[in-house]
């Protein structure tokens, strides 16, 4: 955890570049726990003040339906999955700002009975793989008038990463698509009702490693996020 007397981000801990997530938080002035699967310390989030679900592995299928997918058991961390599920019905009931990037998109739509598409590129003939090691793929994205994503990025497309093979595919109840790629894969989620709900946004880029920081796709997302968490501190 950063020093400060301001109450941390409980950040999952990812198996893929787990250092941009943490520096981003640290070049955004926000303390941080982090919360990891292999240390099971989950007891850890009730010091925090709000929830970030970082990228990573595939979630275990079993957890979202009952078809195989050729891949091995050992090629998923189920027990990471499990962790974050709790974590994130934790947060829900204590009513935490959430943040999901990526993976942490599909963590939240599963966990809310949605489920993935496999391999959008065998299903969807779409490619959204990064182009290599170090590279991003790069595409547009269109944001749905009238949501909070909307408000907090202030425009109606743009320019985002990306690095993923799965996507969400029926959507999570209660929730709300905000964003689209060009060819119609879901980038973004949120309350459709936020009566009474905290703030939770999640997409399927990165914005912790936009290669403009400054991009509204990235800093309006952070600024957002930081806001709301310490809005009432």
């Amino acid at each position: 955890m950063t020093g400060s007397s301001k109450k941390p981000v409980g950040i999952t801990r990812s198996n893929s570049n787990f250092i941009n997530y943490y520096k981003w938080l640290e070049e955004n002035d926000l303390p941080y726990i982090i919360l990891d699967w292999e240390k099971n310390n989950f007891d850890d989030i009730k010091k925090c003040s709000a929830l970030l679900l970082t990228g990573g592995v595939d979630i275990f299928p079993e957890f979202y339906n009952d078809w195989e997918d050729g891949k091995k058991r050992e090629d998923y961390i189920p027990a990471r999955d499990g962790f974050e599920f709790k974590l994130l019905e934790f947060a829900f009931e204590n009513k935490y700002p959430v943040l999901g990037i990526c993976r942490g998109l599909q963590v939240i739509n599963c966990k809310l009975n949605g489920s993935l598409i496999n391999d959008i590129e065998t299903i969807r003939n779409t490619n959204h793989r990064k182009i290599s090691e170090t590279e991003d793929r790069l595409h547009g994205v269109n944001v749905k008038s009238n949501t909070l994503l909307r408000e907090v990025v202030g425009e109606t497309s743009g320019i985002i990463n990306s690095s993923h093979h799965q996507a969400i595919d029926r959507l999570g109840e209660g929730l709300l698509v905000s964003a689209r790629a060009d060819d119609g894969i879901i980038e973004a989620i949120e309350w459709e009702t936020k009566t009474g709900k905290p703030f939770m946004l999640a997409v399927q880029w990165h914005p912790e490693r936009m290669p403009d920081k400054n991009s509204r796709f990235s800093k309006s997302i952070i600024d957002k996020f930081r806001e709301e968490i310490y809005k009432d501190q």
